[in-house]
Parts: C-alpha cells; sequence; structure tokens
C-alpha cells in the first residue's frame, strides 16, 4: 500500500509537467474532476470552474480598466480578487510578479528561474501556458491560509494582452489528481522494478 501511496503521488508530481497540458478554451488538464465536478473529494474547496470563472473575471476587469487600476484590485487584501484561497496573482510575460493577492511581497520580484520544491519550474510554465492564451498547471505553492505550507496547487493562467497574464488556482487534495485504483495496481506490479 505504502509503494502505492508513493506511485500515485509521483504520477501526481510528474503531471506538473507533461500531464497539465494547456489549452486555448480553457479545458482543464485530464484528471477524473475535467468533466467539471470539484477538483478532489467534498471540501469546500474552489472547483476547476469556480477557479477558471474567478481569472476570467479578473481578465474582464483587467481588459475594462486601466492597468494600474487592475494590479491595485488584484493585489488588495480582502478585495473583490480575494475570495478564501481564492486570490489573483499576474506576471509579465519576463516572469516579473506584477500584482499578487496572496504575497504582495513578490510584487516587482523576478521568480522566472523560480522552481517549486518537486523540480517544476512553474513560472516558465504558466508564461508558456499564458503565451498560449489560458492553460491549468499542477505544481507546489505556498498557501498563505495555512501559513504559507507548501501545498499542491491546481493553477489556471489566462492572458489578458500581448503584455501580462492573471491567474488563480486551488490548494490541498482539490488540486491532486487522482489516480484510478487500476493505474495504482498497475504501477505497484512492475513499475518500480
Amino acid at each position: 500500500m505504502v509503494v502505492a501511496i508513493a506511485v500515485a503521488l509521483l504520477l501526481v508530481l510528474t503531471a506538473g509537467v507533461t500531464a497539465c497540458g494547456s489549452a486555448k478554451d480553457g479545458a482543464a488538464p485530464s484528471s477524473s474532476a475535467a468533466d467539471g465536478e470539484s477538483v478532489g473529494s467534498a471540501s469546500s474547496a474552489p472547483t476547476q470552474a469556480d477557479v477558471q470563472a474567478f481569472v476570467e473575471k479578473a481578465v474582464d476587469y483587467a481588459r475594462t480598466h486601466e492597468k494600474d487600476e487592475a494590479l491595485t484590485a488584484f493585489t488588495a487584501s480582502g478585495g473583490e480578487f480575494h475570495q478564501g484561497e481564492l486570490y489573483i496573482y499576474a506576471y509579465d510575460f519576463d516572469g516579473t510578479v506584477i500584482a499578487h493577492g496572496g504575497d504582495p511581497a513578490l510584487v516587482g520580484r523576478d521568480l522566472i528561474g523560480m522552481k517549486d520544491p518537486n523540480g517544476v519550474p512553474v513560472i516558465k510554465e504558466l508564461v508558456r501556458l499564458a503565451e498560449q492564451g489560458s492553460g491549468w498547471l499542477y505544481y507546489t505553492w505556498p498557501n498563505p491560509e495555512h501559513g504559507d505550507r507548501q501545498e499542491p496547487k491546481l493553477g489556471y493562467v489566462m492572458k489578458v494582452d500581448d503584455e501580462w497574464f492573471v491567474g488563480s488556482g486551488t490548494y490541498g487534495p482539490a488540486a491532486v489528481p487522482s489516480a484510478s485504483e487500476a493505474e495504482i495496481t498497475a504501477s505497484d506490479e512492475g513499475a518500480l522494478d
């Protein structure tokens, strides 16, 4: 059973770059929740649909307001773009943080070379997805709702214009793609030999 759990975790970690995919139409990554169900179990965590709608609302706001006004709104704690664990972050296409509702201290920092604890080049991948229009990514990120503890996150990004993009995501168990029992059993019976 321990091996099965380890294999399932390995599947999650490798999904960070390879299985997350991107989609110009906002399609979710391949997982048991790709049809719009809650991402994870019966928790109160935001669903993929919640995350995507939140990001789309931010993009609409960014396109109908001055850029500085939008960035201020995205960074404001307790504002319209900070709802529980959902917050908006914004980057330019060079990987510099231009707004961050979860950690305003990041604004102005170039994070293009940053990797999560699993080696996923998070910002490079988010930039790549946003350059294509939009997309989903599994990665690990500090959760401000839990004292900045590193947690799995399923993030969604969307291009605002040719200069910048915004995103958000859901943390914890809701962000962990589930492997079927058959996949875990098959992996347990020989993948590690």
